[in-house]
């Protein structure tokens, strides 16, 4: 299983922000096991997404450690829907942590945190006569009540999606053009990883004209009540996780304890070429 943050021995050296590297978007990102993250925390990133929803159309990717191993186990089908992202930012405290071992700083910027302060900030700020318009792709139509109760200022169009999108084209492409048909700002993508990213990298391929897509999982799931997060003290000691494997043990167990502890030996086998 994974280590928290308490069991991994802290870097002799301070942090320091990463180098920046070449990105698909406008903002700067680094690099970290291959993958762009922003250098962003998570109030700049809203502040970038409040400020213009608009066009060019863009997407945010939001990788944690089994994000990773996935693009790295199909780096050319995944690699580059991420290099392509306008952000990209860490939503693991084990990703953080292995970071602060590399001496590199990245931001925390979880999706559900992300999507929750985001709604909030875009309620609050809504404008009479003109609110904003939040498609969500993933859950089924009951999830509308709860969040138009939560947001009043916001329009919510809810867009239920199939199971098996990752290993499907042909449903990736009919949930693709099903969202450009639509009006929206921003496009809440709860389809988890790689199908949600796939998505985002069709409509930007279809020609989607304008608004943002987040790639953000269980986070509406999470806002209505369908599911529940760990504790506090449970995400500081980076055990979310094990919360999560509790709660849905059938679902989630290859993943957290077959997959996602690969991202130690992606972590090692980067590490070894610099002590050489």
């Amino acid at each position: 299983m994974l280590s928290s943050p308490g069991t991994v021995a802290p870097s002799p050296q301070t942090d320091v922000a990463p180098p920046l590297v070449p990105h698909g978007g406008d903002i700067d990102h680094a690099e970290f096991l291959g993958l762009p993250f922003s250098v962003l925390t998570q109030a700049e990133v809203i502040g970038a997404i409040a400020a213009d929803c608009g066009a060019p159309y863009r997407y945010l990717v939001t990788p944690n450690a089994y994000h990773v191993v996935a693009a790295h186990e199909e780096p050319a089908r995944l690699l580059p829907i991420y290099r392509a992202a306008w952000l990209s930012v860490c939503d693991s405290r084990i990703l953080r942590a292995l970071a602060r071992l590399d001496r590199q700083a990245l931001p925390l910027v979880t999706g559900s945190d992300l999507v929750a302060a985001l709604l909030a900030r875009l309620n609050a700020q809504g404008r009479p006569g003109l609110p904003q318009r939040i498609l969500v792709v993933g859950p089924p139509h009951s999830a509308e009540a709860p969040l138009h109760a939560a947001y009043p200022n916001l329009i919510f169009e809810i867009l239920p999606a199939p199971s098996g999108l990752a290993h499907d084209a042909e449903l990736r492409l009919a949930v693709a053009r099903a969202c450009i048909s639509r009006r929206w700002d921003i496009a809440l993508l709860c389809l988890g990883c790689p199908a949600q990213e796939m998505i985002a990298h069709k409509l930007a391929e279809l020609g989607c004209q304008s608004g943002i897509a987040l790639c953000v999982g269980a986070s509406i799931d999470f806002l209505t009540g369908v599911r529940s997060r760990a504790p506090r003290w449970l995400q500081r000691l980076s055990l979310e996780w094990a919360y999560r494997l509790a709660q849905e043990p059938g679902r989630l167990w290859r993943r957290y304890l077959v997959e996602s502890p690969k991202i130690l030996r992606i972590f090692i086998a980067a590490r070894l070429p610099r002590r050489r």
